[in-house]
């Protein structure tokens, strides 16, 4: 079935092969994952019933469990390297693996991203880039609560502790108010996407172009992805003022890469990881 909602209060539904559940997951897991992360050769995600990272190689082979002490709460992947935060005691430990090897980091109140160029996070006022075997690198300053949600060669994008997003740049002290309050905000390659009362606003940051792509259920709860010149919701993919139902409920978490998305369908104790490419027509 896909749903078919334009920016009028029309909304299409379309039949497409009647309850077909689309092609079979490439791995299903006993327990419920969320928060998605891709490398060159594994998937990863956090289990919400042990508060670990499961591994799953990229042809749905079932690794294991990465070896953590505390309960995990963020996990990001680039490149050949894993890296989470879990909790010890009254803070929390940034750890990356590399290859077979662990580095571990004490920190206060870390959040963690990672891009080609690195891992970076923030924590009580600083963005630092920390590279492998290397001590980290302070490369933006910003105010106590923000929290890093996306770096890029100029400029480490946050959340602010009132929901505007801020963004410092990486080479300099003037920082700049993006969006003055938000709801559920991502930035990714130049763009910046968040939820309004009107729908999902995507906003390129060079041109100032801004568009709503597409208005999901008030109600419906997602974390949005700027996905295949469009912006995922849970289910929907927000394109050109329409909403297509490209993924299944309930989706805990996705990962994007080019127009490809891996994704979890969680349900009843069991999790499933399937694979979509936006780019290919259903």
């Amino acid at each position: 079935m896909r749903t078919t909602s334009w920016l009028s209060l029309t909304v299409m539904v379309a039949a497409c092969g009647g309850g077909d559940s689309g092609p079979p997951p490439l791995a299903e897991v006993s327990g419920s994952l969320k928060q998605l992360a891709i490398n060159d050769t594994s998937i990863f995600a956090i289990d919400t019933t042990d508060s670990k990272v499961i591994e799953i190689g990229l042809d749905g082979t079932v690794i294991g469990k990465l070896p953590t002490s505390g309960a995990v709460n963020e996990v990001v992947a680039a490149g050949n390297w894993v890296a989470w935060v879990e909790v010890e005691g009254s803070g929390k430990i940034i750890n990356r693996r590399v290859g077979t090897a662990i580095e571990s980091m004490r920190t206060f109140a870390p959040h963690i991203v990672g891009s080609a160029e690195g891992l970076f996070y923030s924590d009580t006022g600083l963005v630092a880039i920390w590279t492998a075997g290397s001590v980290p690198e302070r490369i933006a300053t910003s105010s106590t609560d923000a929290r890093v949600i996306a770096v890029d060669a100029s400029f480490a994008y946050m959340v602010e502790a009132d929901t505007s997003v801020t963004r410092y740049p990486r080479l300099g002290d003037t920082s700049e108010i993006l969006q003055p309050t938000s709801m559920a905000a991502t930035v990714k390659d130049g763009q910046i996407a968040h939820r309004t009362a009107e729908g999902i606003r995507l906003r390129d940051l060079l041109t100032g172009f801004d568009r709503v792509v597409g208005a999901p259920p008030a109600d419906y709860p997602c974390e949005l992805l700027i996905a295949a010149d469009g912006v995922l919701c849970g289910k929907y993919h927000a394109l050109n003022g329409m909403l297509e139902e490209r993924l299944r409920d309930p989706v805990t978490g996705y990962v994007v890469t080019d127009t490809v998305v891996h994704w979890i369908r969680a349900d009843g104790g069991t999790s499933e990881l399937h694979r979509t490419d936006l780019a290919e027509a259903e």
